[in-house]
């Protein structure tokens, strides 16, 4: 057995109908190095727990968080606080792992060089059954080349390069960035952005994990929450990450007034004397300051024409 672990850090939320599928992907994981399954509960009201509890029974190195409802954010950071493993492999709880998944990451982390390296996604249909995702799963194949990506965080500013089930990343690169934000509601893009700084990243020509065709409640499907924490993200990121140069700073101010503006226009019915258009007619030209301040401005149309969830924090 290799002396390498990876710590599978999972969180929960009123998952009870999709956790056979992530169980089942957790289980069929091959490759030559140990493992811990560390699931953090982020306070179900549905039969979670005890379902976990039930198909992880006799796992060895098998952890179960509880906490009370706190959002995804600090789900995920209580579990990347408790893992010991020498990779992370983030999932979220009704995504279901493809076999070689985590086999194909950590090779290509450690052929490339890569701090960080992350797949594609492909779906199941939960009321097909297990049996059917699993041999979707198997069909899945195996990885080809992998390859850098480019200007890394240029890349993650312009568009989201990962999910939480996409990628795996060596551990003391995620412990030395502090996790996500837990300032952002939803944790995806916030822990892509510094890792984005602090490495590069390696994609890897292989669906790592399938997502249910339909899942009602998951973030991925709430439109203006999404989006208005991908700038609250970008915001807080440019916010901390004082040592930036000004021309990444004026291109994150760009991506988020663009994508207010778009949203002001096509989802809430703005115009072109609208405040969402001025600010991304003066991003693109350059005029301006490019700060935390502005970007943060960028989240304004997003809370005027949706309830969001928003954190308590600095």
């Amino acid at each position: 057995m290799s002396a390498l672990c990876v710590s599978y850090v999972v969180t929960v939320y009123n998952k009870a109908p999709y956790l056979p599928f992530l169980i089942a992907g957790l289980a069929a994981q091959t490759g030559d190095f140990s493992r811990e399954f560390i699931f953090v509960d982020d306070g179900s009201t549905d039969d979670s727990i005890a379902v976990l509890r039930q198909l992880t029974a006799g796992w060895p190195e098998r952890r179960i968080i509880e906490q009370e409802n706190q959002g995804p954010a600090m789900a995920l950071n209580a579990g990347l606080g408790a893992a010991r493993g020498d990779f992370i492999k983030t999932v979220d709880g009704d995504d279901m792992l493809t076999p070689g998944a985590t086999a194909a990451l950590i090779g290509a982390v450690e052929a490339s060089g890569a701090g960080v390296a992350f797949g594609a996604a492909d779906t199941y249909v939960p009321a097909e059954g297990l049996a059917a995702a699993q041999r979707r799963a198997q069909a899945c194949g195996s990885a080809g080349a992998t390859e850098l990506v480019p200007d890394t965080l240029y890349a993650t500013l312009r568009r989201a390069q990962t999910t939480t089930s996409s990628w795996l990343a060596r551990a003391d690169l995620v412990r030395g960035i502090g996790g996500c934000d837990d300032g952002v509601f939803v944790q995806d893009y916030s822990i892509e952005l510094r890792l984005a700084q602090a490495t590069q990243f390696a994609r890897v020509p292989l669906v790592i994990y399938l997502q249910p065709s339909s899942a009602p409640g998951r973030q991925s499907e709430q439109g203006a929450q999404e989006l208005h924490d991908l700038n609250l993200a970008v915001a807080r990121f440019v916010e901390r990450a004082t040592a930036l140069p000004t021309a990444v700073r004026r291109y994150a101010l760009r991506r988020t007034a663009g994508r207010a503006w778009h949203y002001a226009h096509r989802r809430a019915g703005k115009g072109y004397a609208s405040r969402e258009f001025w600010r991304y007619a003066a991003a693109q030209l350059g005029l301006g300051r490019a700060d935390g301040g502005a970007i943060r401005a960028t989240c304004e149309i997003f809370r005027r024409s949706s309830p969001i969830k928003l954190v308590n924090a600095p």
